[in-house]
């Protein structure tokens, strides 16, 4: 268990973030989009926002 630094909260250990208040429970993330450990920086999951910003530079490589 880990235990979240906001809320007190006794989270699963592989989370990443607080299932209850979504406070960030690690600096590098298994990150459900880039399918790999990634420090996006933000403290909350930037989730389709990074998702969208990842599509569009992948767009431009080809």
């Amino acid at each position: 268990m880990v235990k979240c630094k906001k809320c007190n909260f006794k989270n699963n250990k592989d989370g990443n973030f607080c299932v209850k208040c979504g406070a960030k429970l690690k600096e590098i993330c298994n990150c459900w989009i880039k399918k790999e450990l990634y420090n996006c920086g933000k403290e909350k999951c930037p989730s389709y926002g990074l998702y969208k910003k990842l599509f569009r530079k992948n767009r431009q490589i080809k």
